[in-house]
């Protein structure tokens, strides 16, 4: 087992809050996407435990050390609520759980769990497995691919079926991506300063974003409609349907939120968490040779019930969302004036954990910007997300609290599913020429995206 310097969170408090202010050239740097994660670095070596930063006519409380972070997000987490940035996407999401109040959160989720039970994740994985054979079959040795685009186009044919059903999930991906792409970037833009107003404006960009939310609206309240009328199935939209206590009083409008919510996370941060692993690997080839060893021993295309079978595979996706946390940031604002680490939040005050530098502080991990997939073996070679020795509150791909996805399981059966398949057929490679940074936006993606030769195994 790994094990990381403590961190001294006594000598930590005693640092004066740093209030940072940004040059214009980080600004620049900051609305393409491309410096963002550098600015928290900055911000975390400057402030290793909490500081100010002060960006767009905002104040905000970033944290950086994991207990601080634990005790935003867990145990005084009933005191804060979703951030501003969440909200600004209720335009597109409405009322899901990623977006819902407090209130509303603790009645929905209860009615969205059932969708995500031990055995509907069964029946998901099968329709998942079948995503990636199909779109591996169309690969040909040799070939160039834009990975961060392949692995968008797999998760959303892997979502659209298990998510909105057999028989509308391929017309649904098609339909789909374009769409939320164009609502994704308006979200974008109205994070900027004093640009909330364009969403509303008749600027083409803004009439754009419109059509795509009427699209994606249209598409989802049809494939509800049509769920109802059959009366069941294995995908998700059943599911949320079957589990009101009286399926025919169902607000659709409520499904549709979370339905929405789902098909966002469900394709675009496993997509993101995908090219990043497989860029990964094209850079240890012996990694990917070992984890395709454990594949040959298992002597057949990985179901469900050979997933823990597959130790080597969860460490390697997870070792992924370390260096590369599709979900990189979280942030939350107090419903009420609240302490936390001896700082005082008012209420309405925001407070920033980046996931990056939690992924990536000395303080909590050995070599921590090294790839080390082994780090998550237990001496018994099992996968233990404790087996690092990490502190509490320095890993968190899914965040914490009450908040934490609840997608959770079906993101690692996705992943890890969809990664064996594809290592199974090939081995990419990336281009010798391919510029490689990240565009911290909604998601960890790629900035110049991903190509990658295809090699045959």
């Amino acid at each position: 087992m790994d094990t990381a310097a403590p961190v001294d969170t006594a000598a930590a408090r005693r640092t004066e809050l740093v209030r940072l202010r940004l040059s214009p050239g980080v600004v620049r740097g900051v609305v393409n996407r491309t410096r963002t994660t550098a600015l928290f670095e900055q911000h975390a070596r400057r402030a290793p435990y909490a500081g100010l930063l002060k960006a767009a006519g905002r104040t905000e409380l970033v944290v950086s050390d994991p207990g601080l972070a634990r005790e935003v997000l867990v145990t005084q987490g009933r005191s804060f609520g979703k951030g501003y940035a969440l909200r600004q996407t209720r335009f597109l999401l409405g009322d899901g759980l990623l977006t819902a109040d407090r209130e509303l959160h603790r009645r929905q989720r209860p009615v969205v769990q059932p969708a995500f039970s031990r055995t509907r994740i069964a029946s998901y994985a099968q329709d998942m497995v079948a995503a990636a054979q199909e779109h591996v079959a169309a690969w040909r040795p040799g070939q160039v691919v834009d990975m961060a685009a392949e692995m968008q186009r797999l998760t959303l044919a892997a979502v659209g079926t298990t998510l909105l059903g057999t028989r509308t999930g391929a017309q649904a991906a098609s339909r789909v991506g374009p769409a939320l792409a164009t609502a994704l970037r308006a979200w974008e833009v109205a994070l900027l300063p004093g640009m909330a107003w364009v969403r509303e404006s008749r600027l083409p960009g803004a009439v754009r974003t419109r059509a795509a939310i009427a699209e994606l609206d249209d598409l989802v309240r049809t494939v509800v409609g049509d769920a109802r009328r059959r009366g069941g199935g294995d995908d998700v939209v059943s599911a949320l349907l079957g589990s009101q206590a009286d399926p025919t009083a169902a607000d659709d409008t409520q499904v549709r939120d979370e339905v929405m919510t789902l098909l966002l996370a469900g394709h675009e941060t496993t997509a993101n968490a995908l090219t990043w692993t497989l860029h990964l690997l094209s850079d240890a080839p012996h990694v990917a040779a070992r984890l395709r060893r454990s594949l040959d021993a298992l002597g057949r295309t990985p179901a469900y019930e050979d997933l823990p079978a597959l130790p080597y595979a969860y460490a390697v996706v997870a070792e992924a969302m370390r260096l590369y946390p599709p979900a990189w940031i979280l942030e939350r604002e107090a419903l009420e004036d609240v302490e936390v680490g001896g700082i005082r939040v008012p209420r309405g005050g925001s407070v920033v954990m980046c996931t990056w530098v939690l992924h990536r502080d000395p303080r909590s991990w050995v070599a921590p910007l090294a790839f080390r997939p082994e780090r998550w073996l237990d001496e018994q070679g099992a996968f233990d997300e404790a087996a690092p020795g990490q502190p509490r509150g320095a890993w968190q791909p899914f965040g914490g609290g009450t908040r934490r996805c609840i997608g959770e399981s079906f993101a690692w059966t996705e992943a890890v599913l969809l990664l064996c398949v594809l290592l199974g057929a090939y081995a990419p490679v990336r281009e010798p020429d391919q510029r490689v940074a990240t565009r911290a936006a909604v998601t960890l993606r790629p900035a110049y995206g991903m190509r990658m030769r295809l090699l045959p195994v």
